[in-house]
């Protein structure tokens, strides 16, 4: 049974360019069906209309030259040239043919035959054809031969000075009328064929012509796999399908090869700080393990070990952070938060480090200041920021928390003195492990880089905007915006970017 199944072929699935071909080739083929069906009908009726108009001729030819002369039905000049169909002549002929004779019969008043020639004997006639003249109308119909050939009958009155006589019927075979259209529907099947054929080839044709800005595509693409991601694929001249396609891949690939950059240089710069407390870690346990020491060396070591193994597990929290917010899969408790009253319990709490730097910290909350959001992740932007700003603030400065409301937004800002920030690096201070300059990075107590990332990180987790000046040497200020409680409620805020 399993081997059996596994012997099944797959399902074939024609390319996109075949599959265009058969589209094409099946409306083509209903067109060419409808067109040929109408011009069939048409001409049908046409030569049906034809065929009746030349026998209604046909009959008032005859009926002229056809007078009543005492009570005597008598045929003259026109009818004496209707072979079978003179009165005078005698003899009859034996074989009659309704394809190629002349079918003509005349009739009195009473129905009875006053001439007929020897074809229109082999007739089938209703007796309506000779009523329904005589009630006023001319009759016209379809009959079958004794050979079961299909003939179309005109009936009409004769009169003279008003007064009817006789009847005439003349008929024709329809054979040439259905010749005719069995050769006309040959034809146009031909014609059809011969359009589907050369319809599809082009259709293919056209199609694979389509198709070539495609293939380029697939080409570069399969380059780009390779793994060089600073090509592009090219956008063709025409405004279409096709260009908005390479447009959007180029503009995929320009994000690929960004999100791929900024990958590898976070890999890059958290194995880097990773290395460094293992390294003081491992440089600490080797030194103590290489000759015995005083327990308050050993004291000394473990202490130095524990403040290393704090900043590892700091730097280890703050990337599975970031990590789970680029999956989305970080979760917000959100409720309201009173924004004023967590700055001020945060400034209290951060009160102790500006102290020990000699930093002035003032707390500035003018109005109640309500914000909805996730309170734990809000005391980290507050905590991040401030020691941000302790951290690069000399001796004797200050550092000033306000938080401010508008009509929609509350306003928190972190105000310092310290040693600012180059405009160069303004636009890079939100980037994972980005540092503004070298002595930023090596002041003591330095963070890992991180933390400004993850302020970015909730503030726009929020709906916020987050936005930094700063002049050398005069100081920073960090304003962060979020909505008021009642601008925006939402369960989970947006996943952050």
């Amino acid at each position: 049974m399993n081997q059996t199944l596994w012997n099944i072929p797959p399902r074939f699935t024609p390319g996109v360019r075949t599959q265009l071909t058969l589209w094409y080739t099946a409306i083509f083929a209903l067109l060419l069906t409808l067109a040929g069906g109408l011009i069939y009908l048409h001409l049908n009726d046409s030569l049906a209309s034809s065929l009746d108009d030349s026998l209604a001729v046909r009959a008032q030819q005859i009926a002229s030259d056809i007078t009543l002369q005492q009570n005597k039905i008598i045929p003259y000049s026109a009818a004496d040239d209707l072979p079978g169909f003179d009165p005078r002549d005698s003899k009859p002929t034996s074989l009659a043919d309704v394809n190629f004779d002349t079918l003509v019969r005349l009739l009195d008043l009473h129905g009875n035959v006053v001439d007929v020639t020897p074809a229109f004997r082999e007739l089938h006639v209703p007796a309506t054809s000779v009523t329904q003249p005589l009630q006023g109308t001319p009759w016209q119909g379809t009959v079958e031969a004794t050979n079961n050939e299909p003939v179309r009958i005109y009936s009409r009155t004769i009169a003279d000075d008003g007064k009817v006589f006789a009847i005439i019927q003349v008929g024709a075979s329809e054979e040439f009328l259905e010749h005719t259209m069995h050769n006309v529907f040959a034809e146009l099947l031909i014609a059809a064929l011969c359009v589907l054929l050369f319809g599809a080839l082009g259709s293919y044709w056209l199609a694979g012509r389509a198709f070539a800005p495609i293939r380029k595509l697939i080409v570069v693409a399969r380059t780009i796999k390779a793994g060089d991601l600073h090509e592009r694929v090219p956008v063709p001249p025409a405004t279409d399908e096709v260009q908005a396609l390479a447009l959007t891949l180029n503009e995929m690939l320009a994000s690929l090869e960004l999100t791929l950059t900024r990958q590898r240089r976070f890999v890059s710069d958290a194995s880097h700080e990773l290395r460094t407390p293992v390294a003081v870690i491992r440089s600490k346990t080797d030194l103590a393990l290489q000759q015995p020491c005083e327990q308050e060396e050993y004291i000394t070591v473990l202490s130095e070990i524990n403040r290393e193994a704090e900043r590892l597990g700091h730097l280890i929290s703050d990337l599975l952070a970031l990590a789970r917010g680029d999956e989305g899969k970080t979760h917000f408790e959100m409720e309201t938060v009173a924004l004023h009253l967590v700055a001020e319990a945060v400034a209290a709490n951060a009160e102790t480090l500006a102290l020990e730097r000699g930093v002035t910290l003032q707390v500035e909350t003018s109005e109640p200041v309500n914000v909805y959001g996730d309170e734990a992740r809000l005391i980290q932007v507050l905590m991040n920021l401030l020691d941000n700003a302790l951290l690069y603030t000399n001796a004797g400065g200050n550092v000033t928390l306000s938080i401010t409301r508008t009509q929609s937004l509350a306003h928190l800002t972190v105000r310092d003195t310290g040693i600012g920030i180059a405009p160069e690096n303004l636009a890079h201070i939100f980037e994972r492990f980005y540092r503004a300059d070298f002595a930023r990075t090596h002041r003591e107590g330095g963070n890992n880089g991180l933390g400004l990332a993850i302020v970015d990180w909730i503030v726009h987790a929020h709906h916020g905007t987050i936005t930094v000046e700063s002049q050398p040497g005069k100081g920073s200020t960090f304003l962060v915006e979020l909505p008021l409680e009642a601008g925006k409620k939402q369960d989970q805020p947006a996943p952050a970017s």
